[in-house]
């Protein structure tokens, strides 16, 4: 198989909606509006759809049930012009789901199904990136095993590939160095949870992620800030990125994912970690105006024009 710009080692679920006027408390009955079955994958699907619908030679690696849901997922990757050859097929689980709930102000929380790439292994996802060698970027996070996506990544930069990781949902376990990860992409929650840091300390953005840095060893850490814009401290520079702002947000699940891959999108296009970043929250800012993800990741063509509005 020949090489791949970009290759995405991640979950594939099919999201579920409901929008809800406040989160519940342990214990209480919470009634829901709207409840329905959205064109909403996991994070594997969001990235890798996501980037094949930019133009970006694209692999998806996972593993998914043989059920509607794994045919969805497979349909979405193939329509966006991304290759399915490693969404690996099983009997063994079922296709996993999540509920994603939305508050009146568009701002998410989701609820996450156990993954159907719990029964991926590891000798598949190495034969899947050997037979991919010279691809530039492996992109990963832990909807899939954390052993699983930090081996890929490991083999991965082994092949000389640029590794990037989303370490969301994050892990229970320490996840060590991760020296061998060249671009971290966490938000500003999971920086301060990281950090062991209390949500609401008052903390300059650039010491959150100097710590994340030191823990962690990792060159370049890209940190999303929802509302306010994102900001990254490549090396030792530090730079924030000011938000764009939309008339009226709908929907601001999968955000973070476009986010990314938008950002690698660019990077591949020989962009600057900077540059990158700038056309990614335009694209984000788009995409919460859409309601469900998959639907939310345009085109090009659509991209730019939206873009060309707010230069």
């Amino acid at each position: 198989m020949a090489k791949k710009d970009v290759i995405v080692l991640n979950s594939h679920g099919a999201g579920q909606y409901a929008y809800a006027d406040h989160m519940p408390k342990w214990g209480e009955t919470l009634s829901v509006k709207n409840w329905y079955v959205a064109e909403d994958g996991g994070k594997g699907t969001n990235v890798a759809v996501a980037l094949g619908r930019l133009g970006i030679d694209t692999a998806y690696i996972g593993k998914v049930g043989n059920d509607p849901w794994g045919d969805l997922g497979e349909k979405w990757l193939k329509e966006a012009g991304a290759d399915a050859t490693y969404m690996y097929r099983t009997d063994e689980v079922s296709t996993g789901t999540g509920l994603i709930l939305i508050g009146p102000e568009g701002q998410n929380t989701v609820i996450d199904g156990d993954s159907s790439s719990i029964v991926l292994k590891e000798e598949e996802v190495i034969q899947a990136l050997d037979n991919m060698k010279g691809s530039t970027f492996f992109v990963t996070g832990f909807e899939v095993p954390m052993r699983i996506a930090l081996a890929g990544a490991k083999y991965a930069k082994k092949l000389g590939m640029l590794t990037v990781l989303n370490p969301s949902p994050l892990p229970e376990e320490p996840m060590k160095k991760l020296d061998y990860i060249d671009y971290l992409f966490i938000n500003e929650v999971e920086g301060r949870y990281i950090c062991n840091e209390a949500e609401d300390a008052e903390l300059e953005p650039r010491r959150l992620m100097e710590e994340v840095q030191e823990i962690y060893g990792v060159g370049n850490v890209i940190m999303t800030l929802g509302a306010e814009g994102s900001t990254a401290l490549q090396g030792e520079e530090f730079f924030n990125i000011p938000p764009v702002r939309v008339e009226k947000v709908v929907n601001t699940a999968g955000a973070g994912d476009g986010f990314m891959a938008a950002a690698i999108a660019n990077l591949v296009w020989g962009k600057t970690l900077k540059e990158a970043m700038e056309w990614a929250g335009k694209y984000a800012a788009l995409s919460v105006t859409i309601n469900g993800t998959i639907p939310a990741y345009r085109p090009l063509d659509e991209v730019n024009a939206f873009i060309e509005k707010y230069n």
